[in-house]
């Protein structure tokens, strides 16, 4: 049987009950949350009956935070199948050694474990979910891994380039401002000076009129012929 603990990743099964006395112990030890106590009684127990000594000392290292152990003890446990309560056994050990890889660091272990329960038993749910965790989590780890590392040097420079032809848009902004202020009082001056040119001539030839001799002033007047 197995059970869900914290993690979703970590599914681990129980320890496996005997005949034998001292594997009694442990698993009663083991139940009471005394996995240090149960782990010893299981390495007691491993001289008449490996396989499940073995196993049980890999659900009491596991509790005990030790996955790297953990994770050789349920390889330990595994071995050629003389019967269907081996198998199952072993598939479990599988299943239980790819947990403790996982949590020991050991991810290329975890996933070969996974793939191996799943071979066994295409039907495994537990061992599909977590082999699918694996992958995303390993596939997100090296897309992160493709993309360019950040340099401080490189960011600073970038940083102070930017700043500089910031100051500089400003400063080319501000001198097209004063050019185009300039114009335009240019242009004001030159309409102010012509207009002031234009009254001069104005009044130049009123003047010039007043000067000519009458007989070349024109008058509206008809001049009859007759």
């Amino acid at each position: 049987m197995r059970i869900v603990l914290s993690f979703l990743l970590v599914v681990l099964t129980l320890p496996v009950f005997a005949q034998n006395s001292l594997l009694r112990q442990g698993n009663k030890a083991y139940d009471e949350g005394k996995f240090g106590q149960a782990f010893e009684l299981y390495e007691r127990a491993s001289s008449k009956s490996p396989q499940k000594a073995n196993y049980n000392s890999g659900t009491a290292l596991y509790r005990l935070k030790d996955y790297g152990a953990a994770a050789k003890a349920f390889e330990n446990s595994i071995k050629e199948p003389e019967n269907k309560n081996q198998a199952l056994l072993n598939q479990d050990a599988l299943y239980n050694l790819g947990n403790s890889a996982y949590k020991a660091g050991d991810k290329e272990t975890a996933k070969q474990a996974m793939r191996a329960v799943i071979l066994n038993n295409l039907k495994d749910k537990d061992a599909k979910q977590n082999l699918q965790f694996m992958l995303k989590q390993e596939k997100a780890q090296n897309n992160q891994c493709q993309q360019p590392k950040e340099n401080p040097q490189q960011n600073k420079d970038n940083q102070e380039n930017k700043q500089n032809q910031d100051k500089q848009n400003q400063e080319q902004q501000k001198q097209d401002q004063q050019q185009q202020n300039q114009q335009k009082q240019e242009q004001k001056e030159k309409e102010a000076s012509a207009k002031e040119e234009a009254a001069n001539v104005l009044q130049m030839a009123q003047e010039h009129k007043q000067d000519l001799p009458k007989t070349y002033v024109r008058s509206n007047q008809i001049e009859k012929d007759w």
